[in-house]
């Protein structure tokens, strides 16, 4: 196959000592993250939520006040606070949903239709257990509000932190391809408006890449011209259990891969992945009979041998 060569597909041993390597390397980051950025979302969280619980009468009040309202929307904690009213909390992609039009606040604030259903989603959604008083129609006493905010900000702060994780393991992968890419002496150039709908003529020349690149009718993270002529189109991929590992090198990485062999042929384009943290080796396995080259971030050297004979 033109796309696997100058690569190599690891045996079932390879994978397994792999695999336990990564989630090894995956806990000890898990214990030594700081509690700091969990508490740093919780400051900033419990401020919104105050805010938000005092203003809870007056927000769910007929007639709607589409300026105040506006203005939560537009800040992004206050915004998180509005979303975690619901039990369980709503998605800023669902809520727009559920609503059938924009969130942008100027919008909202300029039309008092859409803030009252906005308003009459958030009515309905509210969670009863963590406010009573809303349901009871009476007044809130001190210690209802202060467990409401405290409920509200574990939950919220819980997952903001869980989403960063997800982000910083994956930035980590892409941040040390392209340093490697570097130190090798491979040059950055801009991606072309359109993205990549043509080799020869939209992808980098010989010893540049590109970064967050549509290739095709897919995203790359890193597109590489190889010395070969071939376009490596690499992407970055970090995952967090077995079960997750399936989604994003089963899923995500081998349709991706399939599309560009494809469209673009497998003597022209090598789809590559280079995966952090905890994957199934029977995922792995079966990933390795698709047209994907992997490579493990914890030995990059294993890429930096793919480049150097593609240079041959």
């Amino acid at each position: 196959m033109g796309w696997s060569k100058g690569a190599r597909k690891w045996s079932r041993q390879e994978i397994l000592r792999d695999v336990e390597q990564a989630k090894e390397l995956f806990r000890q980051r898990r214990l030594e993250e700081p509690k700091e950025r969990y508490l740093e979302a919780f400051k900033s969280l419990e401020r919104a939520n105050k805010k938000v619980v005092e203003l809870l009468p007056g927000l769910l009040a007929d007639p709607v006040d589409p300026h105040l309202l506006s203005s939560l929307v537009r800040e992004e904690d206050l915004f998180t606070a509005l979303r975690y009213l619901g039990a369980p909390p709503i998605s800023a992609d669902d809520l727009e949903t559920l609503l059938g039009n924009t969130l942008a606040p100027t919008r909202i604030a300029h039309d008092p239709e859409r803030a009252k259903n906005l308003i009459d989603i958030l009515r309905r959604i509210l969670d009863p257990k963590r406010f009573p008083w809303i349901h009871e129609n009476r007044s809130a006493s001190k210690s209802e509000k202060n467990a409401a905010v405290l409920a509200s900000c574990v939950a919220a702060s819980a997952q903001r932190v869980q989403t960063s994780r997800r982000s910083d393991e994956r930035d980590a992968v892409e941040g040390a391809v392209r340093a490697l890419l570097c130190e090798m002496g491979w040059t950055r150039v801009p991606s072309p408006r359109k993205g990549i709908q043509v080799l020869l003529t939209d992808a980098p020349q010989t010893g540049k890449f590109m970064i967050g690149c549509m290739v095709g009718e897919h995203n790359a993270d890193i597109v590489v011209r190889l010395g070969d002529g071939r376009v490596l189109a690499l992407e970055c991929k970090a995952s967090n259990s077995e079960i997750n590992s399936r989604k994003r090198i089963n899923k995500e990485v081998a349709v991706d891969a399939g599309s560009w062999v494809r469209q673009f042929g497998e003597q022209n384009v090598v789809p590559a992945a280079v995966i952090q943290g905890v994957f199934s080796p029977a995922y792995l396995t079966v990933a390795q009979e698709t047209p994907v080259v992997f490579f493990w971030a914890h030995r990059l050297t294993d890429l930096k041998r793919f480049l150097l004979r593609s240079q041959r």
